[in-house]
């Protein structure tokens, strides 16, 4: 799902004529706006050509809402008819265990393995306040160097506000670094995964 090029939220961020103007000569412009450079968490937001950048408008700074829904991990839907972006955020709380009974009660959470370790474990996900319906929603592991490892998808076409997911998984962990289990949402049949939580398994 394509959010318009302008949509865009407005951050209450005063900036004043010299520190705007600054940020015009030295970011340059958009659309006669000063741009500027966006941070989160400390690294610098990028824009490919074509997209909507940061810039200043009225003393306020301005950037397309699904630039903040991604760096808060929340989904976005666009209601076209309506002309409304509505944003939603879950709760969702991942762990990890080594040792799982077989009605999935935890006998053994772990954070961290050898390297070139190869495990048996299970992915649990709570969720709650998912106050949307979706599609379906998909849990995956990715090595350090991005690549993906292991997934499980699981459809759900509908409603539900709260639910308790557990899943196996058998993953080498080959490398060293940090190996990241993600827990991502498809709001609908239109749209793309949008990762809306994160825990890491360090491999050392």
């Amino acid at each position: 799902m394509k959010v318009p090029r302008l949509l865009t939220l407005v951050l209450s961020l005063s900036l004043f004529g010299t520190a705007g103007a600054f940020a015009s000569s030295m970011w340059g412009d958009f659309e006669g706006f000063p741009k500027v450079k966006l941070m989160i968490n400390n690294a610098e937001k990028p824009f490919k050509d074509g997209e909507t950048p940061a810039f200043v408008a009225k003393g306020s700074a301005v950037f397309p809402v699904r630039v903040l829904s991604e760096s808060l991990q929340a989904l976005v839907k666009w209601d076209d008819a309506a002309k409304t972006v509505s944003i939603h955020k879950p709760n969702v709380h991942m762990f990890v265990a080594k040792k799982v009974n077989d009605d999935y009660s935890i006998k053994q959470p772990f954070g961290g393995v050898k390297k070139g370790d190869r495990l048996d474990f299970a992915v649990f996900a709570q969720v709650d306040s998912l106050t949307t319906p979706i599609s379906s929603f998909k849990i995956s592991i990715h090595a350090p160097n991005g690549e993906q490892v292991a997934v499980h998808e699981k459809a759900v076409n509908g409603q539900k506000e709260s639910f308790w997911y557990p899943w196996p998984f058998n993953v080498t962990f080959a490398e060293s670094g940090n190996y990241v289990v993600k827990f991502s949402i498809k709001p609908d049949e239109r749209s793309d995964y949008t990762v809306v939580s994160e825990k890491v398994i360090a491999s050392e």
